[in-house]
């Protein structure tokens, strides 16, 4: 996928401390992404110098190492006197005044994919309320990260598609994954709540849906966005009841639009308007 359809996960990560600032009691907030076993510190929120800049943190070192590694919250409410982690970034950790720090492993399909640190100028135990706002910033970016990785997935396979079959590709078994894929990224798109996230899924979707799509045959069929997803489940073999249950509509709801959608196309059947709709481009 070209990198620049990707919104930054660093400028996510910076986007869920700005917020934290407003909801957790830690003054000093800080994070970065994990890559081949290291952590890159990038974002921050509440520091006063700069010794966190740019700090590269190893997986087995330090209470973030130890967080990254057994992927799951670490605290150590004395930081300094603490026994059960390593010491090797002190210098940095006292540069900023914390006395008490909190390090939380954002894990996506089980790997860290990165961490949030929230850190006090005071030693203190940090207990579950404490460290709720940090936990739930990190499910926000796990989730996040995941629908990226999917995009991500999705596209390429699209890609190397079209590259096996030597351009646009006109194959069952490729229609059928270009449109099982720009209706996940559809469903993927009203979940998230990024808008650059979701700017950069419609963009995907549409470059996905276009693929494929006669340049010849002038658009005479507009089809409503709910019009669409159900013909292009219909194209995939799914049956009226499953239909309903994947958008979340009744089964009467779903035939309403399917007759909407077979008089636009002005066919007879089911089978007709997939056939009609891939003719006009609508479907791949």
């Amino acid at each position: 996928m070209n990198e620049t359809m990707r919104p930054s996960d660093d400028d996510a990560l910076s986007g869920e401390l700005r917020a934290l600032r407003a909801s957790t009691p830690f003054p000093v907030l800080f994070a970065g992404s994990v890559v081949s076993q290291r952590l890159l510190l990038s974002g921050f929120a509440g520091t006063r110098s700069r010794t966190l800049r740019g700090l590269i943190i190893d997986t087995r070192c330090g209470l973030g190492g130890r967080a990254i590694a057994e992927q799951r919250p670490e605290s150590a409410p004395d930081y300094f006197n603490s026994s059960h982690i390593t010491h090797d970034y002190d210098a940095q950790v006292a540069g900023e005044g914390i006395e008490s720090l909190l390090a939380v492993p954002v894990v996506v399909r089980g790997v860290t994919r990165a961490a949030i640190y929230g850190g006090l100028p005071r030693r203190r135990p940090i207990g579950d309320v404490m460290a709720s706002a940090l936990l739930a910033s990190a499910h926000r970016l796990a989730r996040e990260i995941e629908v990226r990785d999917e995009v991500d997935r999705r596209v390429l396979l699209i890609e190397r598609a079209r590259v096996e079959h030597g351009g646009p590709a006109r194959g069952a078994a490729v229609s059928e994954a270009i449109t099982e894929s720009y209706l996940v990224l559809r469903d993927l798109a009203d979940k998230v709540g990024d808008p650059a996230m979701v700017q950069t899924l419609r963009s995907v979707e549409h470059t996905l849906r276009s693929l494929t799509a006669p340049a010849d045959v002038p658009a005479r069929v507009a089809l409503s966005p709910r019009e669409f997803e159900v013909l292009s489940h219909v194209a995939l073999g799914c049956r009226n009841a499953e239909i309903a249950d994947r958008l979340s509509l009744s089964v009467e709801t779903v035939k309403t639009y399917m007759r909407n959608l077979m008089a636009k196309l002005e066919v007879a059947s089911r089978q007709q308007a997939v056939f009609e709709a891939r003719r006009l481009g609508l479907l791949p």
